[in-house]
């Protein structure tokens, strides 16, 4: 017998990013036969705020993003992939991508450390932010010039990149968006942080 992992629905063409975004976590929760409450005690979200999300009426911090993705056992970008305006993995001409060792070598993600914790929130942010920076200066682009392109504030791409703010998933695409990269691209580094493959064999 062969088995397919269920398609997610087509969305609405009128849904917001943000209901987008609670459509895809939901079905993602319900392909797992997970409840709200269940989902709610392995991430330590309040189910009335993942029913929130899930409608559509929240905006949620990367550090939540990165929890609903853990306790689902997924890839943060995979709940974002409906408002992800590049395909996954497409880079811009001279922008090479991140690996993992390049990560550890640049001291984003240490070579040895204990087992990673899903709230490990200063890491998770600074690791965040230091992908920016890199991906931003690989391109040539000055804070300000980011901060045009995306519409935010200068002196808040600053916080970003020294991992000073829980940025918001929207404001991690429009910068994704921005780099011309998938937002694959800014999360994968955390992904790999919170789970670390195990070493390839010698």
């Amino acid at each position: 017998m062969t088995h397919r992992t269920p398609s997610l629905s087509p969305p609405h063409p009128h849904d917001t990013p943000l209901q987008l975004f609670g459509a895809t976590l939901r079905q993602y929760r319900q392909q797992q036969g997970l409840t709200q409450p269940a989902l709610a005690a392995s991430t330590g979200i309040r189910r009335t705020y993942i029913s929130q999300i899930e409608t559509g009426k929240r905006n949620i911090a990367v550090l939540t993003l990165l929890r609903l993705a853990h306790a689902l056992r997924m890839p943060a970008a995979r709940l974002v992939t409906p408002l992800d305006t590049r395909a996954p993995l497409t880079l811009p001409p001279a922008c090479e991508p991140l690996h993992a060792r390049d990560a550890q070598e640049r001291g984003m993600i240490p070579a040895e450390r204990p087992s990673p914790q899903p709230d490990d929130s200063t890491t998770l942010l600074q690791l965040l932010g230091t992908t920016i920076r890199h991906y931003r200066q690989q391109q040539g682009l000055t804070h300000k010039t980011l901060a045009a392109k995306t519409d935010l504030d200068n002196s808040y791409i600053g916080e970003i990149e020294r991992g000073e703010r829980n940025v918001s998933v929207l404001n991690v695409v429009r910068i994704a968006d921005a780099l011309g990269l998938s937002v694959s691209h800014l999360l994968a580094p955390l992904d790999i942080f919170q789970n670390p493959s195990p070493p390839l064999p010698k």
